[in-house]
């Protein structure tokens, strides 16, 4: 990038969450002529570590948090076994695929932690650079971005407490689904999701559970011992949990997972989100110039198969690559569409084909349910390939 570049490579980084974070620190490493300025509107000193949103992070991910310095194993529960079942009747008796990390010879497939930790462990990593060379590497925390503007001379102006122009600026904040302007390919699926943790009582360590349900997936992943993150996904117009009682609710959550999940015992408030898709055909275009999007700013997804972050995080990766590869930023932005557009619209399509199947009324949607994942369990070589997508994306 420096013989590519007379002068410095300025980049801007919108949004300090985890993609953001990850850009900003892995740019900073692989990029060591470039100056980079990280912008959030929340300040460098307000307290993130106690965000409790759960995060399902792929093997892949964990290795670039370890890459990074960023990975805290006291933090996380690790994911050793996968389980995907559908409770709907059909002519497949007990239709499940078990994933398990001993079959596929590594210690997990992945891990369950907070945002609040991930955030803090990035942001520790990206305050340790900036501080060791201040002048290249700048905190704008406390500086919310009011507009980007792409210039003819091919910059990006940035304009925030000033104006400030910049060869690449990356847009890495995407909020959630019913906050974003609609993007080039979006679908409201008219369902929503309803978050929070559960006590289990015989619950099994380390086992994540997907239970298809007439309304919609519902999921645990495993926190500490006897805790579990739970994600509850029903239909938006007709909500049939809203009016119940928190005991209601465990009462309707132990008919839903299988008996293997333990007995849930106690729930805590549970907050609403609708869902839908929302997406960019590409990271970057020709009318955007040198903006690009990442993470939820380009793709916001189903949480069906919890691959939202670890889709950003690799966005992210593939980005810093090919700026390190590439002749100049413009060439580095093509090659970022074209490594990335296999792996993004794999997770695209086979998330949104998911969500928009709890949708179908035809007799036998259940069935079909059913019968894919039966044979998923017995085809060995295609369960391997979907094990090998879930860890590390498509490659």
């Amino acid at each position: 990038m420096a013989a590519a570049h007379p002068q410095p490579l300025r980049l801007a980084v919108v949004g300090a969450g985890p993609v953001g974070l990850s850009l900003a620190v892995q740019a900073a490493r692989a990029l060591p002529q470039a100056q980079i300025s990280l912008f959030d509107s929340r300040a460098l000193d307000a307290d993130v570590s106690g965000d409790p949103r759960t995060l399902a992070m792929s093997l892949g991910s964990v290795q670039l948090l370890q890459r990074l310095g960023a990975w805290r194993a006291e933090a996380a529960q690790p994911i050793t076994e996968v389980h995907v079942s559908q409770q709907v009747p059909s002519l497949v008796s007990d239709p499940q695929v078990r994933i398990r990390a001993s079959d596929t010879g590594v210690a997990m497939l992945g891990a369950v932690l907070s945002y609040g930790s991930v955030t803090a462990a990035l942001q520790q990593a990206w305050v340790q650079a900036s501080g060791a060379e201040p002048q290249r590497l700048v905190s704008r925390f406390a500086t919310p971005v009011r507009s980007l503007k792409a210039l003819d001379s091919g910059g990006v102006e940035v304009d925030a407490d000033i104006a400030e122009t910049f060869d690449l600026a990356v847009i890495a904040e995407g909020g959630v689904f019913t906050e974003q302007a609609r993007k080039a390919i979006t679908r409201d699926y008219g369902q929503i999701a309803w978050v929070g943790q559960v006590t289990l009582d015989g619950a099994r360590d380390g086992v994540a559970y997907e239970r298809f349900t007439r309304h919609g997936p519902a999921a645990l992943l495993p926190l500490a011992p006897g805790r579990a993150a739970l994600v509850w996904c029903v239909p938006g117009a007709d909500d049939p949990v809203a009016a119940l009682s928190d005991a209601q609710r465990c009462c309707v959550l132990n008919t839903l997972f299988p008996a293997e999940a333990g007995r849930i015992t106690g729930i805590s408030s549970l907050k609403r989100f609708p869902l839908g898709l929302n997406a960019e055909r590409s990271l970057s275009n020709a009318a955007a110039g040198r903006i690009v999007r990442i993470g939820n700013a380009a793709q916001t997804l189903h949480p069906v198969a919890g691959q939202g972050l670890n889709l950003g995080l690799r966005d992210a990766h593939v980005l810093v690559r090919a700026l390190s590869r590439a002749g100049d930023v413009d060439q580095a932005l093509r090659r970022l569409n074209r490594e990335r557009a296999p792996d993004r619209w794999a997770t695209i399509a086979a998330t949104d084909f998911l969500a928009r199947s709890f949708t179908w009324q035809f007799p036998g949607a259940a069935t079909a349910r059913g019968l894919g994942l039966a044979a998923l369990q017995n085809l060995t070589p295609l369960k391997s390939a979907l094990t090998r997508q879930m860890m590390y994306g498509r490659r």
